[in-house]
């Protein structure tokens, strides 16, 4: 509970900038644009303190929906493009016949932004030529996770042509405080790993310059498979 109300606390107070922002933006008549990326922080916000409060908070349950993880990875990518303004080129390869799966979004849209986040920062912080981060869809099948088979598996790929994962790290990346930024919390592919988890899924990760991949696996529940 005082990790999480560490956490919250600061985010209470950007929520508030940002809410003063859009109403200093309104009355002065600045634009649509500029007061979308006002409420796109509010709703991060909000997201990100109800994150907290199910990894952090006394329950710790995740909360499945049925849900289209294109909608997952299509907000994530919005929320680089807002980050970049343009500097990076983000693509999609999307198998448009993955069923809905059940998932928590919030958990799910976090996973999916801190390896793309790692992503993104890897390509820019090296000056990479044409910076570039694929997200990739597609069904695996017969895939085996933690010892158990699973007929159908949906597999999301976050593909970027940075340098490459140090290899010294390269087999520790998930473990807390490991980070190949100096500046890094070493904390953001731990929480998705542990998020993917909880989904009775795995990360797995396969690294060479010019083109690293991290592929995120989730089971498909068994009313699809039947």
């Amino acid at each position: 509970r005082g990790l999480a109300h560490e956490i919250k606390n600061p985010l209470g107070g950007i929520r508030g900038a940002a809410q003063l922002l859009e109403q200093e933006i309104t009355e002065r008549g600045l634009g649509d644009e500029t007061r979308e990326f006002c409420q796109i922080i509010t709703a991060e916000v909000d997201r990100l303190r109800n994150l907290v409060d199910r990894l952090l908070g006394p329950n710790q349950v995740p909360q499945y929906e049925l849900l289209n993880v294109h909608e997952v990875t299509e907000h994530v990518a919005g929320l680089l493009q807002a980050e970049v303004q343009g500097t990076l080129n983000i693509t999609r390869d999307y198998d448009p016949s993955i069923p809905m799966l059940n998932g928590d979004r919030s958990q799910l849209i976090q996973a999916v932004l801190n390896v793309a986040r790692n992503a993104m920062q890897a390509v820019l912080e090296s000056n990479t030529f044409a910076p570039k981060i694929t997200f990739k869809s597609r069904i695996q099948r017969s895939f085996t996770i933690a010892g158990r088979r699973h007929r159908v598996v949906c597999r999301i790929d976050i593909i970027d042509n940075g340098p490459g994962i140090l290899s010294d790290i390269a087999q520790q990346i998930f473990f807390p405080m490991i980070s190949g930024r100096s500046d890094g919390s070493g904390l953001g592919l731990t929480i998705a790993q542990t998020a993917i988890n909880a989904h009775q899924g795995t990360i797995e990760c396969i690294s060479e310059p010019g083109n690293t991949r991290f592929s995120i696996y989730i089971p498909i529940r068994d009313s699809y498979e039947q």
